[in-house]
């Protein structure tokens, strides 16, 4: 009874959080209009906050078992977490904090992207069987994006973190 409506406050949420989240990447958006960047990004912690809660809730009635409930229940908590983090580091005014786990958060919410290649490329290209690929790839839409941010996070460490213009 609950999981349609659920089902889509997340697929509708998740969609406004890739199309404003790409934005809050934007050095020029920042220096040309820095209360629409808030205003964006505030749009986008609503957003993850609304999709990842109802993706922790439909993870447990996805296909494929506790595999893929483990697999979806862990990225929605790993996008919930991150979202606060960010969220609170820039409340503190940790910019570099701020930006290290937008980074995160955004890998993590582009998983429902990486998920929509590999599904169909898995069973198209590879020939596999659904269950078993969906299995693989709700760990697999994910993880690699994480580490991946990771990977940026770790080679901007060496830049100083971005300072706002005053507006």
């Amino acid at each position: 009874m609950f999981y349609i409506p659920v089902f889509y406050t997340h697929i509708t949420f998740g969609g406004i959080a890739l199309l404003t989240g790409w934005s809050q990447f934007s050095k020029r958006l920042r220096d040309r209009n820095l209360s629409l960047h808030r205003m964006l990004g505030k749009i986008y912690v609503g957003s993850v906050i609304l999709s990842s809660t109802a993706g922790l809730f439909i993870a447990f009635f996805s296909s494929g078992g506790i595999m893929s409930a483990l697999g979806f229940s862990s990225l929605a908590l790993l996008w919930l977490l991150t979202i606060l983090k960010a969220y609170t580091s820039i409340l503190k005014k940790d910019i570099k904090q701020h930006e290290n786990w937008m980074i995160r958060n955004y890998a993590l919410a582009f998983a429902a992207v990486t998920l929509r290649i590999y599904l169909p490329f898995s069973q198209a290209v590879l020939h596999a069987d659904f269950l078993t690929s969906y299995r693989i790839i709700s760990w697999l839409c994910w993880v690699p994006n994480i580490l991946i941010a990771q990977m940026i996070i770790n080679r901007r460490s060496n830049f100083p973190a971005y300072v706002p213009k005053a507006s």
